[in-house]
């Protein structure tokens, strides 16, 4: 895409008409460009507060999961190993989650719906631990936000994609396609002006023979 954007000066007609259409290119190419540099700086303000929010919202579910966790361990060293697996082990380990879409800032971005239907029910017999069948509850209820945090990352992901996008036509704009364009105007300009500097100088020749011719004629 880049390459087609891009002209070869030498391959363009040095006329007037391509001089004009030229340079009138060459400034929409420049206003689309500071357009696109406010996009990219839209992106990094998005990238910068998505990536606040989400630190902080991992931390949270971490410390929540690892608390879960260690009221687990409580409950399986009173149950023993063997018990919670007789327990989990006809749990299906299957959930439904229905991805749709938003746009943020013309980027697409994912939202994961928990179908909370499909939730396993607690497998555990009335005399289970207290920590297992807490720590089981906690977990089924750290599954939404568990959801939720993968949407932040892939969020993220898509964002930081688009901005890698975003500079690569900003460079591409920069190094490859605007010195294009500013080299055939260049290139135009100097044949032109080469071109009216041989015209000047054969009129300044017709001249001085038209002069010289009108003076024999006196004579």
């Amino acid at each position: 895409m880049n390459r087609l954007l891009a002209i070869d000066p030498k391959r363009v007609l040095p006329t007037k008409i391509n001089l004009i259409k030229l340079r009138r290119e060459e400034r929409m190419l420049k206003r689309i460009r500071n357009i696109i540099e406010e996009k990219r700086e839209v992106l990094l303000h998005y990238i910068k507060s998505y990536a606040e929010e989400y630190n902080r919202y991992q931390k949270e579910v971490y410390e929540k999961i690892n608390d879960v966790f260690n009221e687990y361990y409580l409950g399986l060293a009173s149950e023993g190993i063997e018990r919670i697996e007789a327990y989990t082990g006809n749990v299906s380990d299957i959930l439904q989650v229905t991805v749709t879409s938003r746009i943020l800032f013309a980027v697409k971005v994912p939202v994961f719906t928990l179908d909370k239907s499909t939730l396993p029910p607690i497998p555990l017999p009335l005399d289970a631990h207290p920590s297992i069948v807490s720590s089981f509850m906690r977990l089924r209820d750290l599954i939404p936000l568990i959801l939720k945090l993968a949407e932040y990352e892939e969020t993220l992901k898509r964002l930081i994609e688009e901005l890698k996008d975003t500079q690569r036509l900003i460079n591409a704009l920069d190094y490859v396609i605007l010195p294009s364009y500013a080299e055939a105007v260049k290139y135009i300009k100097n044949i032109l002006d080469q071109r009216l500097r041989e015209d000047f100088i054969r009129l300044k020749l017709i001249k001085k023979k038209l002069e010289a011719r009108a003076e024999a004629t006196v004579v």
